[in-house]
């Protein structure tokens, strides 16, 4: 496997966890989600089935192949700054997700599908909502920290680019 073909599957997993993130924030707009039982249901139905197979899958993709690129890429990781901040942000953006925003996207599941059969109270979501909010806009400008820093990297000094011989120019 290239590391070309790396690097684009590396894009695809951006592109399923960004756009997953926006398809979280839109479905978290939706006209009735916070006095109507049944919208707030669907709407977490539809940010658990986006998070099943965009968000993690996207985020899965990300970590694999960004470790082939760190492992068999021709830069060293301990000496170049621009890498070294891309895998802090890509760190804090798994653990956030990991330990906050996935639990927390289940226990809201859980409450909307209370709330749905009349066990609780909507108002009840809100805290949670809440909690999601912060955390989830947290990941969302980590995630575009990370990807500027990656389209930016020059301008951080360090080592940008194998020499031309080793990476077979002239």
């Amino acid at each position: 496997m290239t590391l070309r073909f790396v690097k684009a599957l590396h894009l695809l997993g951006m592109a399923m966890f960004l756009g997953s993130i926006l398809g979280h924030i839109t479905a978290g707009l939706l006209p009735g989600i916070h006095d109507n039982a049944a919208t707030a249901l669907v709407a977490r139905q539809t940010i658990d089935v986006a998070t099943t197979y965009l968000t993690l899958p996207g985020l899965a993709l990300l970590v694999l192949t960004g470790s082939v690129m760190t492992a068999k890429g021709r830069l060293p990781f301990p000496g170049t700054r621009w890498l070294i901040l891309h895998v802090l942000f890509a760190l804090l953006i798994l653990l956030n997700a990991g330990l906050v925003l996935y639990p927390v996207g289940q226990e809201l599941l859980a409450a909307a599908s209370q709330v749905a059969a009349g066990a609780l109270a909507l108002d009840r979501l809100a805290p949670l909502e809440g909690r999601e909010a912060a955390f989830g806009a947290a990941n969302l400008l980590l995630s575009l920290m990370a990807l500027f820093v990656a389209v930016i990297r020059p301008r951080l000094g360090g080592k940008t680019r194998p020499p031309r011989e080793a990476a077979g120019g002239a």
